[in-house]
C-alpha cells in the first residue's frame, strides 16, 4: 500500500475547558468596599455641617413612604452605624397599619455621645385610606406640626390645634424628604398610592426641596444580593427596580439609593453599613445644595427689600432741603 499522506489524532478522556465567565459589570461606581472606605464615608458624614448663616444647628429629613416599608428600621440601622453596636430606638415591626403613629426627630449619637448634624424625621406610614394627607404634609414641610405629635386618623392637625407652629423657623422646617420604598414590591404599589406620593412631590417641588428614595429590603428583592451585599450594584434585579422607582416618582436614577436594613444581625457587618452610609451622605449632600440655595433666595430678599427703605429715605431727605 502506498501512503502518500498520514494524519494521527490523539482522543483524551477529560472536560472541556470553560472561558473564564467575565465579571459582572457595575450600574453604580463605587471606591472599593474595605474598611478604609467606610471610615471615609463615616467621616464624611461627621464632617458635614450646615450654614450657621440660617440658624441651623441640624438638618432635618422627612422619612415617607408606605406602611412596612422600613421608615424606622433605617433610623435604627444608622444609629447602630455610629453607635458600633445594633440599636433600636425607633419602635419597627409588621402590622396592618403604621406602628409610628407620631411625628419624632430622631437625633443620631456617635459612640461619644455627641450628637451628629442630622435627625430623621419619621412620622406615620403612607396608605391608600388613611395615613399622612396632603394638608399634613404641607404643614410637616413647612414646620407647623410640633415635635412628638400625636397623629390622630379621625381628626387631622390644623391651625386651632394647641401646639400647632403659626410662625415655623428654618431650623424646624424640612430640607431634604426620603420615600422609603421595598424593592421587592416595587411593582405591586397601588396607583392610588403612587397618585398620593406625586400629589405630595407637587409640594416639595413648588418648595424647591429636594426629594430622594431609599430602596429597602434589597436582600429580599435579589438572591444574589442576599448571598453578598456588595452585589448591589451589579444586580440586574436591583437595577431594573431603580428604574422602575425612577419611573414612578420622576426622579433621576442617582437620587434612588439601595439599602438593607440590620433586622436579623446581632452585629453590625461593614458591607451593610457601607451601603447604608453611602445613602445618607448622598442625602445630605441634596439637602445642604437645598440650604445653599434657599441661603441665596434670602440674601436676595434682604437686598431687594432694603432698596426701597434707602430710596425713602433719600425722597424725605430732599423734602426737608
Amino acid at each position: 500500500m502506498c501512503v502518500t499522506e498520514l494524519e494521527v489524532y490523539s482522543v483524551t478522556d477529560g472536560v472541556r475547558k470553560k472561558s473564564p465567565p467575565h465579571a459582572p459589570q457595575s450600574w453604580r461606581k463605587t471606591p472599593e468596599w474595605n474598611e478604609k472606605f467606610l471610615e471615609t464615608l463615616n467621616e464624611d458624614i461627621v464632617s458635614l455641617k450646615p450654614s450657621g448663616e440660617l440658624g441651623l444647628s441640624d438638618v432635618r429629613i422627612l422619612m415617607l413612604g408606605p406602611v412596612g416599608t422600613g421608615k424606622s428600621s433605617f433610623y435604627n440601622t444608622i444609629n447602630s452605624v455610629f453607635k458600633g453596636r445594633i440599636s433600636q430606638r425607633a419602635r419597627c415591626g409588621n402590622a396592618t397599619h403604621s406602628i409610628t403613629t407620631a411625628y419624632t426627630p430622631y437625633l443620631v449619637k456617635a459612640r461619644s455621645g455627641a450628637s451628629l448634624n442630622f435627625r430623621f424625621c419619621d412620622t406615620r406610614g403612607l396608605e391608600v385610606t388613611q395615613g399622612l394627607d396632603i394638608l399634613e404634609c404641607n404643614y410637616l414641610l413647612d414646620g407647623n406640626i410640633p415635635d412628638y405629635y400625636e397623629f390622630n386618623p379621625a381628626t387631622p392637625i390644623s391651625p386651632e390645634n394647641p401646639g400647632f407652629v403659626h410662625h415655623p423657623r428654618v431650623p424646624e422646617k424640612i430640607h431634604c424628604v426620603l420615600f422609603v420604598i421595598d424593592a421587592k414590591t416595587v411593582g405591586d404599589i397601588p396607583p392610588k398610592l403612587v397618585e398620593k406620593m406625586n400629589s405630595f412631590q407637587k409640594i416639595m417641588n413648588h418648595k424647591g426641596i429636594p426629594q430622594t428614595v431609599l430602596l429597602t429590603k434589597v436582600d429580599l428583592a435579589c438572591q444574589d444580593v442576599a448571598s453578598k451585599i456588595s452585589n448591589v450594584f451589579t444586580s440586574k434585579t436591583i437595577e431594573a427596580a431603580v428604574d422602575k422607582v425612577s419611573g414612578l416618582l420622576g426622579l433621576p436614577r442617582n437620587n434612588i439609593l439601595p439599602v438593607k436594613n440590620y433586622e436579623n444581625e446581632m452585629q453590625l457587618d461593614d458591607n451593610i453599613s457601607i451601603l447604608a452610609l453611602l445613602a445618607v451622605r448622598q442625602v445630605l449632600y441634596f439637602a445642604e445644595d437645598y440650604i445653599e440655595n434657599l441661603q441665596e433666595k434670602m440674601s436676595a430678599r434682604n437686598v431687594s427689600s432694603e432698596k426701597p427703605n434707602k430710596q425713602e429715605h433719600k425722597e424725605k431727605r430732599n423734602d426737608k432741603e
